[in-house]
């Protein structure tokens, strides 16, 4: 792809995986000085990426988060922003090259934490690096985005901002970079404001309330909004038609949002807790059944701290006579397989909704069958193929709760 985009473009490439061999790959290829994305403060992702930065002589994007997740305080941020500088510093790599990512969080969710951002920013200028952030994360969940949007902007950029993640065919923004420019000096003369501006009509914007749809309030961690939006579906469609056409797409985005660096742990909990929220309203709906199938042992496997999707398949057995064994999530191997031994199941379903947790999940699987379990072992989630549940060795892949309750109730 590096020597393809390479070839149509002019403009500079990020090279962004969560696997380092590929990055190193991407670097070896690519022709000029490259945009790494990304390390954090875990040691073990310095020690991956730091070596492939130094010798492709590229600059690197470090997020100020690491295994707590992201810090509240800019103070916190900043002390992770100081060890990826003083880590990089021992493999060679100068201030000139890095660029520190303060984590937008939305708004919405963390309101709290967006003026610490903008403080962390300031903080971090102060190292002698380079800034960046993702602006339009701020909004998420609220009316007229793009006020919020500029308006942010413009105050990180106060801060000390240098490289806002934007797009540079929204005319607001870059009218608001141009402003910012002048009254900070920087564009003097207004030389730029005034060709930009000199010619430009003015424009009147209007914005307009609606309401939020259950897939945006769970997107955005909007937990009473969420209840909301249940109810108001819940007059057109039943219950099961809502866990799974609107909340397990909408959990999925979720999953592949996180995978993919758009959102990070504390907006990954707040979509968690939304959906929650949404799926205790639709519980409501469901008829209290006999148990009387079963025994299936459910855990999200270890490393996975989200078990919104496992618990939605779990409510949809139960109302249909399933006994549900519940381990939670983040389980170990081991633990799944002593319920399996306590309880012999009828089959097992591990669910895993990150990438970084599909190793957890073959070695439960593994491990289960090395000691003889031999019920059904069927698995999902957000970043699960039937192709990838196959190569794992998993007896089945369940695309989301009816799918489940169709396969068990042909094969138990």
């Amino acid at each position: 792809m590096i020597p393809l985009l390479q070839a149509s473009l002019t403009v500079p490439l990020q090279i962004d995986s969560s696997n380092a061999a590929a990055i190193e790959v991407g670097c070896r290829l690519y022709n000029g000085k490259p945009l790494i994305n990304s390390v954090n403060g875990k040691a073990e992702v310095m020690a991956e990426i730091f070596p492939i930065v130094k010798k492709y002589g590229g600059v690197v994007i470090g997020l100020t988060l690491d295994k707590n997740g992201i810090p509240a305080k800019a103070q916190d941020r900043l002390a992770i922003a100081k060890t990826i500088i003083d880590t990089a510093a021992t493999y060679g790599i100068g201030k000139e090259d890095i660029i520190i990512d303060c984590l937008v969080l939305t708004a919405s969710a963390q309101q709290a934490e967006v003026m610490e951002t903008c403080e962390a920013v300031r903080l971090v200028k102060q190292l002698g690096v380079h800034t960046v952030l993702g602006v339009s994360n701020v909004s998420f969940g609220l009316p007229n985005r793009p006020l919020l949007n500029k308006t942010f902007l413009t105050m990180a950029m106060t801060c000390g901002l240098d490289l806002p993640i934007i797009n540079p065919l929204d005319s607001e923004l870059m009218d608001a970079i141009s402003a910012f420019n002048v009254l900070r000096y920087y564009d003097v003369d207004a030389v730029d404001y005034i060709q930009r501006q000199g010619n430009k009509p003015a424009t009147i914007v209007v914005s307009t309330e609606v309401e939020i749809s259950l897939t945006d309030a769970v997107l955005h961690g909007r937990k009473e909004e969420a209840k909301v939006a249940t109810l108001r579906a819940l007059e057109t469609q039943d219950g099961l038609t809502v866990v799974n056409e609107i909340l397990i797409p909408a959990l999925n985005q979720v999953g592949k949002d996180y995978d993919t660096g758009e959102i990070f742990l504390p907006q990954l909990i707040q979509s968690a807790e939304a959906a929650k929220e949404a799926f205790a309203v639709v519980k409501e709906t469901f008829q209290d059944g006999t148990t009387t199938k079963g025994p299936i042992v459910m855990a999200t496997v270890e490393g996975d701290i989200h078990d919104i999707g496992k618990n939605i398949v779990k409510v949809v057995l139960e109302s249909y006579g399933y006994q549900i064994i519940d381990l939670g999530r983040d389980v170990p191997a081991q633990m799944v397989l002593e319920a399996c031994q306590t309880h012999k199941p009828k089959a097992v379903g591990l669910s895993a909704l990150m990438t970084t947790t599909v190793v957890s999940m073959e070695k439960t699987i593994s491990l289960l069958k090395g000691n003889g379990i031999d019920c059904p072992i069927l698995v999902g989630g957000a970043v699960l193929t039937a192709d990838y549940a196959e190569k794992i060795n998993a007896n089945h892949y369940v695309a989301d709760a009816m799918v489940t309750v169709d396969l068990l109730e042909k094969i138990l």
